[in-house]
């Protein structure tokens, strides 16, 4: 066996990978459904949590990393928060449920990552999307103003806001525990039989066209640091026409620009509206608009042009480098062993 294989040995191995090609499968569904994401990822994370209680931490979490990383290449990074909160639950609750953990702990720490989640997202939509707290509160102000009973200021804008952040991740949380508990215990002590490797899907991925998905991956990540960095029109015309090139240049797959464009559109009218509403100036408010669609874009210049197959050896490269860390090797093992992309979106389809 690998040393790398995930513990238990090939049964084991077979289970673990298993798992997380529901998890990868359920994932996808997720980011794809127009609505009601949290209950399509539900399956996915799950399966994430049966692998946690069944062959430890490192495992769950490798599974959990495997899946996401796999999703990002089929798909790109566009509409990840539903599965991502899965991800970063369910290996915790699968062990707590293996050990016994009564459902209030459970709860209370699923919440509690939930809400860090939460307060990630908020951070980054204040301050990337909407350039600032001073813009968050100009906006909240304006929402709420007229009323004349809604407390007023940036401590209230983020008291609100935090407020109804709670009450969703208790209510998700509360269906994420019951859910898992019942899933968890029905689950039949049945150990996978060990199989040999699958035979190679006639429908093979598509890689990247012409340029190493390591240096796609790279100029991605170059490109979004500078665009975090600054909104100065000189930054942001010269990513535009480097965009413009490296588009022209890449022999592109389109199927992830759909969902990108619906994405950076969401982003421009929270920016625009957010912008407008703080008073925050026309000139300021278009390059932070145009700031957002262009994150968008590069994500998805960088799943276009590195394709799912190339996105996915990347990934697997960048892992086996890591695999000092903890769970990084279980998850370059358990990547390995998923199906290619288009077998897995057929069986999301499915």
């Amino acid at each position: 066996m690998s040393p790398e294989a995930p513990e238990g040995g090939p049964a084991g191995a077979a289970g673990a990978t298993g798992l997380t090609h529901v998890a990868t499968v359920s994932f996808l569904a997720s980011r794809a459904a127009p609505s009601l994401q949290f209950f399509f990822a539900l399956g996915g994370g799950i399966a994430l949590a049966r692998a946690a209680a069944q062959r430890g931490a490192r495992t769950g979490y490798g599974a959990a990393l495997a899946s996401m990383l796999q999703t990002v290449a089929v798909m790109g990074p566009a509409r990840i928060n539903a599965p991502l909160t899965q991800a970063i639950t369910a290996p915790m609750m699968g062990r707590l449920e293996d050990r016994g953990s009564r459902p209030l702990t459970e709860f209370l720490a699923c919440l509690a990552l939930r809400l860090v989640h939460y307060a990630l997202l908020l951070a980054a939509f204040i301050f990337v999307i909407l350039g600032g707290l001073d813009e968050f509160t100009g906006s909240y102000e304006t929402l709420t103003g007229w009323l004349g009973i809604v407390p007023q200021g940036a401590t209230a804008a983020l008291a609100v806001t935090a407020a109804g952040q709670v009450l969703w991740a208790i209510f998700f949380s509360a269906i994420q525990v019951a859910a898992y508990r019942r899933a968890l215990g029905g689950w039949p002590q049945v150990e996978p039989l060990a199989q040999e490797p699958a035979a190679a899907s006639a429908a093979a991925e598509r890689g990247s066209g012409r340029f190493d998905p390591r240096a796609i991956l790279v100029a991605a990540l170059l490109a979004s640091a500078l665009l975090l960095a600054s909104t100065s029109w000189a930054l942001l015309a010269g990513v535009t026409a480097w965009l413009i090139g490296a588009w022209l240049l890449s022999k592109p797959d389109y199927d992830a620009v759909p969902l990108g464009l619906v994405l950076a559109g969401l982003l421009a009218f929270a920016a625009l509206t957010g912008g407008l509403l703080s008073g925050a100036g026309l000139e300021l408010t278009l390059r932070r608009v145009l700031r957002a669609v262009l994150l968008v874009a590069v994500a998805t210049w960088m799943r276009a042009a590195a394709g799912p197959g190339g996105l996915r050896e990347a990934f697997r490269r960048v892992l086996r480098r890591l695999r000092a860390l903890p769970a990084v090797r279980e998850a370059a093992a358990l990547m390995g062993g998923l199906d290619p992309g288009p077998r897995l979106v057929a069986a999301g389809r499915a």
